[in-house]
């Protein structure tokens, strides 16, 4: 029988599960099982017929009934070793525990979910070389937008298509660097000895130099009369406010879209813009990030207090009441999606270049006009990097980030 090279690597992965389960069993069990090599070979070839006959219908994991009728048997290092569903849900706690953000938790979800579907539910003692092989394998094998376009495909299912878009090599990096942290995280809490998925996979060399920051002529480009058009005169005065928030401040478009209407408050005779994860549908994505920046003039000016006061008087909690909150992308998903076609119709379309732009050239801004650089880290929420700056260097009096730092983007 002929097989095409996606269904005969198909049937070679399942084949090779197979194997090492027995050979997992016999490792562990070896004076209780009495099996010969013929008996292995007799075993192997009738779940390799089971496969064959599944094929032409609808590919799915065998039960391994022969293997689990001969050999199954409890192994006290089985019985004693953390699984992979457990490890995975342990350490998706204490990222919740540590705060991280949801969208990172996310993140982790996906993967784990990933790895779980490949591996199964096995005890992580068991997990080789070869897994860590395998499950990069069959990753880079799979079709992108898996959620959307096959939600109801398994993975052997996935594996049998064709002519399809795989992931990228970025996304692949991603999952691997994501198990990578699982199992560093495991050695740690002593529940393995060693990462097998380790250096696995290369990053690819970047030669090209991609600018993310825009230029003086797109910001013109950008923040001119055709950001009113498409926002504030089809009463989405969300769009223009984010936008000019984030072009005059370098904030991160999820912080901005997050803001309570207490978030913007006067201290003394400065308007300021409170960052801060205080609330269940806000979170910073770094302890750093949690910051007291000063508004820039021009947003007095084009009359951002007025709005603020509009919201106020509203009643409405929320500085942008109309944008609605995703578990998975918060409160910014909208914007980012408008902001990206707001780019295409005015004719930006390089790489590189998206609502995180703006925060790429606040920095570029700011550093070609060599302003000292705290004042820069701590307008966009990075760490200083040092704990004399850190823990002693505390915050700037709001007045001098204003006038060292804002006024000069």
């Amino acid at each position: 029988m002929w097989y095409s090279q996606s269904k005969a690597k198909s049937l070679s992965i399942q084949l090779n599960l197979i194997t090492k389960q027995i050979y997992n069993q016999l490792r562990q069990n070896a004076e209780n099982i009495q099996l010969s090599i013929s008996d292995i070979k007799e075993l192997l070839r009738s779940e390799l017929d089971k496969l064959r006959s599944l094929h032409a219908k609808e590919i799915v994991t065998p039960e391994l009934s022969t293997v689990v009728t001969k050999i199954e048997l409890a192994s006290p290092q089985e019985a004693d070793s953390i699984s992979l569903a457990e490890l995975s849900t342990n350490y998706l706690e204490s990222k919740q525990e540590a705060g991280f953000p949801t969208k990172t938790i996310n993140g982790y979800k996906d993967t784990h979910k990933l790895l779980l579907e490949i591996l199964g539910h096995q005890p992580i003692s068991q997990i080789t070389h070869a897994d860590a092989r395998k499950v990069i394998d069959v990753i880079r094998q799979l079709p992108s937008n898996r959620s959307k376009s096959y939600p109801k495909l398994s993975i052997q299912e996935l594996l049998q298509l064709n002519n399809v878009k795989l992931l990228s090599h970025k996304t692949i990096l991603k999952h691997i660097e994501r198990v990578s942290a699982l199992f560093n995280w495991a050695i740690t809490q002593g529940y393995t000895q060693q990462n097998v998925f380790k250096g696995k996979v290369e990053p690819i060399r970047k030669i090209e130099v991609i600018e993310k920051h825009f230029t003086e002529s797109e910001m013109k480009l950008i923040l001119g009369e055709k950001l009113k058009k498409e926002s504030l005169e089809q009463n989405k005065p969300e769009r223009y406010w984010v936008t000019l928030l984030s072009a005059y401040s370098g904030a991160r478009l999820n912080e901005i879209c997050q803001l309570d209407i207490t978030d913007i408050e006067k201290q003394g005779s400065i308007w300021v813009m409170k960052l801060q994860a205080d609330g269940k549908d806000k979170s910073i994505k770094t302890q750093a990030g949690n910051r007291i920046i000063p508004l820039h003039p021009k947003l007095l000016e084009l009359g951002f207090i007025d709005y603020v006061i509009h919201i106020r008087q509203s009643k409405k909690s929320k500085l942008f009441p109309q944008l609605k909150w995703r578990s998975s992308t918060g409160l910014g998903t909208k914007i980012s999606r408008w902001f990206a076609r707001y780019l295409k119709r005015l004719g930006i379309k390089q790489r590189g270049k998206n609502f995180h732009s703006f925060r790429h050239t606040v920095v570029n801004k700011l550093t070609t006009a060599q302003v000292y650089q705290p004042f820069i880290k701590e307008l966009i929420g990075h760490s200083q990097g040092s704990i004399t700056m850190d823990v002693y260097g505390g915050r700037k009096p709001v007045s001098v980030l204003l006038n060292e730092c804002v006024i000069k983007i």
